[in-house]
Parts: C-alpha cells; sequence; structure tokens
C-alpha cells in the first residue's frame, strides 16, 4: 500500500508516460516483458487509486468509531427505557388489582 513516491515518480515519467510502452509492445519482445509491463501499469493504477482511497479510509474509521460510542449510549438509554416500560407495566397491574378488589 506504500510505495516509495520517488520510485513512482521515476516510473511514471520514465515508463507509463512513454507511448511506446504497452502490453502489446511489450509482447513483441517476450511474454516475460509483457506481463512485467502488465505489472508496472496495474502498479501505477493501484497507487493513483490508494492515494484517492486512503483518506476516505480514515473517514470510515473515524465515522465507525463515532458510531461505536454512539450505539453504546443507544443500548443504554434502551435498557434504561425497557426498565421503565416495565415499571410502568408493574404499576398499572398493581393499579389493576386494586381497582378489582374494591
Amino acid at each position: 500500500d506504500h510505495i516509495n513516491p520517488r520510485i513512482m515518480g521515476v516510473i511514471r515519467s520514465t515508463y507509463i508516460a512513454n507511448p511506446d510502452f504497452t502490453p502489446s509492445n511489450a509482447a513483441k519482445a517476450s511474454s516475460a516483458a509483457e506481463g512485467l509491463c502488465k505489472w508496472v501499469c496495474a502498479m501505477d493504477s493501484y497507487d493513483s487509486v490508494a492515494k484517492i482511497v486512503a483518506p476516505k479510509q480514515e473517514k470510515l474509521a473515524e465515522a465507525e468509531a463515532a458510531y461505536d460510542v454512539v450505539m453504546v449510549s443507544l443500548n443504554a438509554k434502551q435498557a434504561d427505557l425497557q426498565q421503565l416500560i416495565d415499571k410502568l407495566k408493574a404499576m398499572e397491574d398493581d393499579l389493576e388489582a386494586s381497582m378489582q378488589k374494591k
């Protein structure tokens, strides 16, 4: 994920910028050269995408951490609410029982 920027600069200026650096042209020399050319092009694409995705991954991690904190609070509030509902139900049952005794 962390390709040295200096190395990528050399690869981009020397190879990627060269219009003759294509897998089809490299295939004329050998299948190994074609594979290497494809690999270099893929690494260039990967590096470009990784630079776009990295900040988004950081923001996602921050958002997930904030979400986890909020969910803990929500779960606590839901537990409190359930206790209050149970208490209210018990009080209503007691009231109903008292009303039937009269």
